[in-house]
């Protein structure tokens, strides 16, 4: 697991290497990161979930209608990080999907069990039904993310 994680990094070092600059990534595109990355690993695990069993996908599509625009508002954001040209940013293409794919490649082989699955079933349903304007839901993804792999990637460490 910690071997796939360092190549996921390695290779996102790789296609950053022009797009970065030896500081740290602006916070506003952190925030993005962390949000997008928590709507990727949320969706792996109730796919997972709902594979043995638990029918979380429900909760999880709640979820991301209660908080579509916050969502949107992360990829897009990440979208302009990424582009290389305007062709690339139209169409979605280049940089950011193969960020969106390592992410998703990232959560895809997780733990899944009963208990954890029960688990992020909640948080679905609780930032679902929130309805504070997404202040849990940033929250709830900061406390589970709480260094994107674009952070990692881009920033570097601290003594």
């Amino acid at each position: 697991m910690r071997r796939g994680v360092g190549l996921v990094a390695a290779a996102l070092a790789l296609i950053l290497a022009g797009t970065a600059d030896a500081a740290c990534i602006e916070a506003p595109v952190v925030g993005a990161a962390r949000l997008h990355e928590f709507e990727m690993l949320m969706m792996d695990v109730s796919l997972r979930c709902t594979r043995i069993g638990v029918a979380m996908q429900p909760h999880y599509d709640s979820m991301i209608g209660v908080h579509r625009s916050l969502f949107d508002g992360a990829a897009q954001r990440l979208q302009r990080f990424f582009a290389t040209d305007a062709v690339a940013d139209a169409h979605h293409r280049g940089l950011y999907d193969r960020y969106a794919t390592m992410i998703a490649n990232r959560y895809g082989g997780g733990n899944t069990s009963l208990d954890t699955c029960h688990v992020f079933d909640a948080v679905a349903v609780e930032v679902a039904r929130a309805g504070d304007g997404g202040r849990m839901l940033g929250a709830v993804a900061q406390a589970m993310i709480a260094h994107p792999l674009l952070e990692a990637a881009t920033c570097p460490a601290k003594p």
